[in-house]
């Protein structure tokens, strides 16, 4: 045991607040890129980072600990009821630690599906639908029927931040 602690590099280990840290960091760097591609780029780990976030929020509430008696992996209650007003949580009974969630609350879906189509399919359909950019990079290809990406990420970061308010409180 003495050996193990002393090869542990404790910085190692993120803090679990790092995954808001690095939604606000590529959220930040898309706010600022004017360039198509970059932006695309950047919005699209953005996307990435939300998603992690509740798959390890999730994962981190359904094992927070552990049963003394057998060494089993014990959920947070709280924790997961307050995830699933916003994601739905799926853990395999025979494999605790893997845990899935998709969204639910209607913005974190919505993030949830245009992630799904972006990493899936085909990548982020980016428009300037007017000469303000960044905040006129709009997601889709028709004219006039896209969607204001920034706005959903900066609406996306928020819940975010409530989700784990919520978890601390």
């Amino acid at each position: 045991m003495a050996d193990i602690l002393e090869r542990l590099d404790l910085d190692a280990i993120a803090d679990p607040g790092d995954k808001i840290l690095e939604c606000e960091f590529f959220l930040g760097l898309a706010s600022i890129e004017m360039d198509r591609a970059r932006f695309r780029w950047l919005v699209s780990a953005y996307l990435n980072a939300v998603y992690s976030y509740f798959e390890t929020t999730a994962l981190y509430a359904s094992v927070s600990f552990t049963d003394p008696q057998t060494g089993d992996p014990i959920e947070d209650g709280e924790a997961v009821e307050r995830l699933r007003a916003y994601v739905r949580v799926f853990q395999n009974e025979k494999k605790p630690y893997y845990v899935k969630t998709a969204g639910l609350h209607p913005i974190i879906a919505r993030l949830y599906e245009v992630r799904k189509a972006a990493i899936h399919h085909f990548p982020l359909a980016i428009m300037a639908a007017g000469p303000n950019l960044p905040e006129d990079f709009h997601l889709g290809n028709m004219r006039d029927e896209g969607e204001p990406l920034l706005a959903l990420c900066r609406e996306a970061l928020a819940v975010v931040k409530q989700v784990q308010a919520e978890i601390n409180a």
